[in-house]
């Protein structure tokens, strides 16, 4: 049939289809070779957030001129661990060849990981070491805790001009990055603010509505408090909320971590609030995992600075960009 046709169309026609064809099939087989980017699973604590969504943006700028592709999901609560967990098991389940995780406890993500490393999985860790150690596939990207306590009770130093009581609110054990900025704190504030007392210390969750609870409990029972220092995003809001809710948010100063109610920060009901540099974190652990995926990674270890957020810094430069959400841009 192929031969009476080509015959009917003249040789020189039937020579132009003959190109055609073997030219076609030339492109399949390319196409059909031809790998796909490696897609790297970026799993934060949750997404949407001030805090989270700047990791989306750092790690787009890398992957973009590295050569990898992003499967960004996240649980929709930041104290949702078992949907992170399912999450970091689904993208092992899909052979990614690579996983950023922002874990939102230390213990029961341990297991996870080990069995993703087990299995020869490349892993950087954002936010909180889990106890395993760095090295091989494993790489870890931390937001210096330390310093940022420290920068936390010299804000409270200054503020309160050396004198007074505060209260701790959101000390959350089972988050080691939690733990080290709480002692980095207290180390500080007695080290260089001694007539500066703690008067009241508060367990926490990653649960606005309990947290802001527990400080409403606090104003409540008539604390005589001049600051209060919340240690994580839901205890930073939550504190807000009850001082607004007892008239004394212009007050009470103020003190949080980890970037997510903005305004309050512009009219001074927060004082200020140490932020995560999360664009950088994002950024510098997609250049960890690129060069784990070439066997040519040379830290296994690295601390980002975090920033003290104020109202005089928060339109410069520097916080816009650690603000940055927009990741559609660097697609």
């Amino acid at each position: 049939m192929r031969i009476v046709f080509f015959t009917r169309m003249g040789a020189r026609t039937a020579q132009f289809v003959l190109v055609l064809a073997v030219f076609s099939v030339a492109t399949l087989a390319v196409a059909g070779c031809r790998r796909t980017h490696p897609v790297i699973a970026v799993i934060p604590r949750t997404c949407g957030t001030p805090l989270w969504e700047p990791e989306h943006v750092g790690v787009a700028d890398v992957a973009r001129s590295s050569g990898l592709d992003i499967y960004w999901n996240a649980p929709m609560r930041d104290d949702d661990i078992q949907t992170q967990i399912s999450l970091v098991e689904k993208a092992q389940a899909r052979g990614l060849a690579g996983i950023i995780v922002s874990p939102i406890k230390t213990l029961p993500m341990r297991t996870p990981i080990r069995r993703l490393l087990a299995h020869g999985a490349s892993v950087v860790v954002i936010g909180t070491e889990l106890g395993i150690p760095p090295g091989g596939k494993l790489a870890y990207v931390l937001n210096d805790e330390q310093l940022g306590g420290q920068m936390a009770a010299r804000r409270i130093g200054s503020i309160l001009h050396g004198e007074g009581a505060i209260a701790i609110l959101g000390i959350d054990p089972q988050l080691m990055s939690n733990t080290t900025r709480e002692r980095g704190f207290e180390a500080t504030l007695a080290l260089e603010f001694p007539h500066i007392r703690v008067a009241v210390r508060r367990l926490g969750l990653s649960n606005v509505p309990q947290e802001q609870q527990a400080a409403e409990e606090l104003l409540h029972n008539g604390e005589n408090i001049n600051a209060i220092v919340a240690l994580s995003l839901a205890s930073t809001r939550g504190a807000y909320y009850a001082l607004v809710e007892f008239g004394k948010d212009n007050v009470i100063k103020l003190v949080g971590f980890d970037q997510d109610l903005l305004p309050p920060i512009r009219t001074g009901g927060i004082d200020s609030v140490v932020a995560q540099n999360t664009y950088e974190m994002g950024r510098v652990a997609m250049g960890l995992m690129d060069r784990e995926l070439h066997g040519t990674a040379d830290a296994s270890e690295v601390h980002i600075a975090p920033v003290l957020m104020t109202r005089e810094n928060i339109d410069s430069p520097e916080i816009r960009r650690i603000l940055n959400l927009k990741w559609w841009s660097a697609q």
